[in-house]
Order: C-alpha cells, then structure tokens, then sequence
C-alpha cells in the first residue's frame, strides 16, 4: 500500500471517528443539557443586572432621604424662628419678613412633598426588583438542577459509547502508522481550512470543489509517488485504483 492509500485510509476512520464522537455531542440529552446551561447562564446575567439596578435605587434613596434631613432641618429653624415672631408686638413686624417666612414654608412642604412622591416611586422599584431578583434566583436553581440530571444521563451515555469509540479511535491510531510524517503534518494543514483534506478525482474533476483540473495537474496524478493538490480547494488529489 502506497502513502496515499494509507492516508485516504486514515481519512475513512478519522471521518467514521468523528462522525460517532458528534453522534455523541448531539444526543437530545446533550441538546437539554446546553439548554439548561444557557438558561443558567442567561439568568445569571440577568440577576447581576437586578442587583447593579437595586444598588443605584438603594443609593438613589438615600440620597433623598438626606435632601429630606436638610429640609427638616430648615424646617425646626423656621419653627424656631416662628416661636420667636410669635411674641413680637404689631409694631415690631414686618411685613415682608412674615411674607418670606410663608413663602420658605410653603418651598419646604412642596420640597418634602415632591421628595416623599421620589421616595415611594424607589421603594416600589425597589420592591419590584426584589421581586425579580427572587423569581430569577428560583429559575437559576432549577436550571442547575436540571443541569445536573442531564449530566449525569449524558455522563451514562458517554460511558455506553466508550468501548466502540476506543474501538474506532484505535482504528485512526492504526492507520496512521506508516505514513510519511511530512504527508501527514501536510494533510493536518490542509485540514484546519478543509474538512476532508483528500478528494477523488473524479473524471478530470476534483470530487471536494467539483473543479475540472487542467491537463497539467492530471499529468502530474500520473506519475507513481507524486503528491498532486487541487489548484482551487488546495485538497490532496487520490486516483482510486480501479
């Protein structure tokens, strides 16, 4: 056997390999399984974002709550201030001064009344995104234990396929022995950029990108030993022996 029957040898079980390893990867186990991780994962994004939002409330909150202080504050001085007008006599009040007093009153109540409205819109919010941050954590649970259900099945699954996967990858190890280590390092090359790295030739075509080849190249396939790649696909040419 020549070192181009042994390669499109070696391609067979690599391809009969690869073809039962996927089988494998795409059980409807293997299918929930990734479900299940995806819809872990999407919820876990999404709770990281509930909780960045309830912090920015949370701090939203306080920041009102000191406007409220501050308001408060002005409030007992204005009361304080009020105690002390309430003794004067009418001929030591002013009457712009009394307007003023009314007037800082009347802004401190519609202050806290507009801060009060705030502080009830956030606490809603706030509860809300608590809401959700429960919901989401009830669905990731369940997620991770569903995930680790199918785990397991796909863990039996893989353990029932071990002994023909041995089997057929042995079979690729076999048939990789005697082949020219320049020929195989050329085949892996050719393999990163296309699946199946050898082709028939088929007629005057190359059988992976259906390219009818010049003469030149067919004359080369002609040649005992010669190693002929597709000039369009760049695949190692193979003239099966009739």
């Amino acid at each position: 056997m020549n070192n181009l029957d042994a390669l499109w040898d070696y391609q067979a079980a690599e391809n009969e390999l690869e073809t039962y390893e996927r089988s494998l990867k795409n059980t409807e186990t293997r299918k929930k399984l990734v479900h299940q991780q995806q819809i872990f994962q999407s919820n876990q994004q999404k709770l990281k974002q509930l909780e960045q939002e309830s912090i920015l409330l949370q701090n939203k909150m306080n920041e009102i709550a000191s406007q409220m202080d501050v308001v408060q504050k002005q409030m007992t001085e204005k009361r304080e201030e009020i105690s002390e007008v309430s003794g004067y006599d009418l001929e030591d009040m002013f009457l712009d001064d009394v307007r003023e007093m009314i007037k800082e009153c009347e802004n401190n109540k519609n202050s806290i009344e507009v801060d009060k409205r705030k502080l009830v819109d956030i606490m809603h919010r706030i509860e809300k995104s608590e809401t959700e941050i429960r919901e989401t954590l009830v669905k990731m649970s369940n997620a991770k234990k569903q995930f680790d259900h199918l785990k397991e099945q796909h863990a039996k699954e893989i353990d029932a396929g071990k002994g023909d996967l041995d089997k057929l990858r042995a079979n690729v190890t076999k048939a990789a022995a005697g082949i020219d280590p320049k020929l195989m390092e050329r085949y892996k090359s050719i393999k990163q950029h296309r699946p199946n790295p050898m082709a028939k030739l088929v007629g005057d075509r190359c059988e992976g990108c259906k390219m009818q080849l010049p003469s030149g190249v067919l004359q080369n396939l002609k040649i005992d030993g010669n190693v002929v790649e597709c000039e369009n696909c760049g695949r190692i040419l193979y003239v099966k022996d009739e």
